[in-house]
């Protein structure tokens, strides 16, 4: 019996079974109508302060301050000033106008009583507001109505909590800010489905347990060595290559096979670059590509959609990882010589390949389209500008005007979606496709080698399935106990601000703008280093023969010390911007 498809079915069992799992957790977590009642201040006696937790939570806080300052206009319940209210709450004192203390005549020291205050709960109370983050900008700005703008930030968000869950809107367990204000509707509830966390774990421990699995069944696969000396290990016959198997050559050598030397790179590229696609193809059925609903779909998939923070923190760590991984395989080809005739162009195509993940990672970042992204929607793009005769149109081509408008996210969404996703899967193909077409992996000639054993395409995918899994598993880690970042929407026209941050891949390039021209530092250097990278295995020695296959070739070393050059420049530089901003 053929071993190999043998294992197919315990695999592909327990992958079913964990995607059942997930969907039937899923079609679980899906967010329900609730009843939706008002919630009164919990105290004994109406006119008593209310009765809050230890430590006081944001509810609690914002119950104390509205016992405090917004009770007396308001109504213990928010009914508003109405007559049994001034009755409960002011007795002798309900006609207070009368006094000359609170009328229109009021001294100095005094001021004006309302007579009429609408009430805050109840159906189609607080009609002038669509979100939480509507009601808190009135609050923080126009309240408490006779000391307007007195309220700081904070207590403004605990009376914003306060006043929904009197309307009975407020989500549960979600701490109200201005990172999820915009995607809490006022008038109706929404449920924040179940934490992704514990789902995480889940699937983090069954690819876990998959991979040990996979493992175990291969170690006891393995022939023992008396049984190869007496030659009476069962021989195994190697299943018919698919699809999968002729994306890879039909052998390679064995001692540049190994991750020491390739260091999984490549192929961990290849696997983010799906997980990429993937995750953004979700997050597509809900993002909203227009300055006003952008920032608003992003906090709904992370908060409200089931599994939406798990998608969105996979795609942004997918997206990080990305630039690191295809960096060390910039820096692995380089460092191995790698580069040298006939593999020139594959390098120049790996080059751009890297370029692409920069871009894209650059526009996906602006798509957040929150107080995060200011210095790339500004300082980034106006680099643009700064080129002579072309910049201009060039910076119009790419931002979709000639100043940042709500034309610039759709055409960032196309570029990110569209534009660059296509052109990278392109150049990814062909650049596949050229390293089977230039030989494979670089290595020196069976003939100048001394070990010159080689490993079949079958064992080659099982490094790259193992590679995988343990990527995933770091994957969904990150995703689970780092969030990807999260900011407040912008408001109006994007401005530059002083604590604005670049992204980090460009930090560098941040901290150079300090030092002087834009042109020269923002784009002529950044281009200077691509076009340095890209003549290395045109102008300078390539490796010999025999020493390809190893790391750091003598013949290479002009390129190494280069490189090295380079990189430890772009970190100092890249440390000095994020310690010093």
């Amino acid at each position: 019996m053929n071993t190999d498809r043998s294992r197919i079915p315990f695999i592909a069992v327990l992958f079913v079974a964990v995607g059942l799992g997930i969907l039937l957790l899923s079609v679980t977590a899906l967010p329900r109508a609730e009843k939706v009642e008002a919630t009164p201040i919990e105290a004994e006696n109406p006119l008593d302060p209310p009765i809050v937790s230890e430590p006081p939570t944001q509810l609690d806080q914002g119950a104390l301050i509205f016992w405090g300052v917004c009770m007396a206009c308001h109504g213990n319940e928010g009914q508003g000033l109405t007559d049994e209210w001034r009755e409960l709450a002011f007795g002798e004192d309900k006609d207070c106008w009368t006094s000359k203390c609170h009328a229109s005549n009021h001294p100095p020291q005094g001021f004006e009583f309302p007579h009429t205050v609408p009430a805050l709960v109840g159906g189609g109370k607080l009609g002038r507001f669509t979100s939480a983050q509507q009601l808190y900008d009135y609050i923080y700005a126009m309240m408490p109505w006779w000391n307007p703008g007195s309220l700081t930030p904070e207590k403004a968000w605990q009376v914003t909590a306060y006043l929904l869950k009197m309307n009975g809107t407020l989500p549960a367990d979600i701490p109200l800010d201005g990172k999820v204000a915009s995607a809490i509707p006022v008038h109706r509830k929404v449920s924040a489905p179940p934490n992704d966390t514990t789902l995480a774990l889940i699937l983090a421990a069954a690819l876990t347990a998959i991979m040990l699995g996979w493992l175990l069944q291969e170690i006891l696969r393995r022939p023992l060595p008396a049984d190869l000396a007496a030659g009476t290990a069962p021989k195994s016959r190697l299943p018919r290559p698919n699809f999968v198997y002729h994306l890879h050559p039909p052998s390679i050598p064995a001692a540049q096979s190994r991750w020491r030397y390739t260091l999984g790179a490549g192929g961990l590229a290849v696997f983010l670059m799906l997980v990429l696609g993937a995750t953004g193809l979700l997050e597509m059925f809900y993002y909203i590509p227009t300055p006003e609903l952008a920032p608003v779909s992003v906090e709904t998939i992370h908060f409200f959609v089931p599994l939406g923070a798990l998608v969105r923190n996979l795609h942004y760590w997918s997206a990080q990882l990305l630039v690191i991984v295809a960096a060390v395989h910039l820096l692995r080809v380089v460092f191995t010589g790698a580069y040298a005739r006939p593999r020139r162009f594959n390098f120049l195509l790996g080059l751009g390949l890297f370029v692409l993940a920069l871009l894209l990672d650059f526009t996906g970042y602006v798509l957040r389209w929150d107080e995060g992204i200011r210095w790339a929607l500004t300082a980034g793009t106006n680099l643009l500008s700064s080129i002579p005769w072309i910049g201009p149109r060039l910076y119009e081509f790419a931002v979709g005007s000639s100043v940042i408008s709500p034309s610039t996210l759709v055409r960032f969404y196309t570029w990110h979606i569209y534009a660059l996703s296509a052109v990278a899967a392109f150049v990814l193909i062909w650049h596949l496709f050229r390293v089977r077409r230039d030989g494979g992996i670089a290595a020196p000639l069976p003939t100048l080698t001394e070990t010159p054993a080689r490993i079949t395409r079958f064992d080659l995918v099982k490094r790259e399935v193992l590679g995988m899994f343990l990527a995933g598993i770091v994957l969904i880690l990150l995703a689970t106990f780092l969030p990807a970042p999260l900011g407040a929407p912008i408001r109006g026209t994007p401005t530059l601000e002083t604590d604005t941050r670049a992204p980090w891949f460009f930090l560098w390039v941040q901290q150079l703008l300090k030092l002087g021209d834009p042109f020269l530092l923002g784009v002529l250097v950044p281009v200077i280093v691509l076009g340095v990278l890209a003549l290395i295995p045109y102008v300078l020695p390539a490796p010999a023969k025999e020493e390809l296959g190893h790391w750091f070739p003598r013949r290479g070393r002009i390129a190494q010390i280069l490189v090295a050059v380079l990189v430890t420049i772009i970190l100092i530089l890249t440390a000095l911007a994020a310690f010093t901003s």
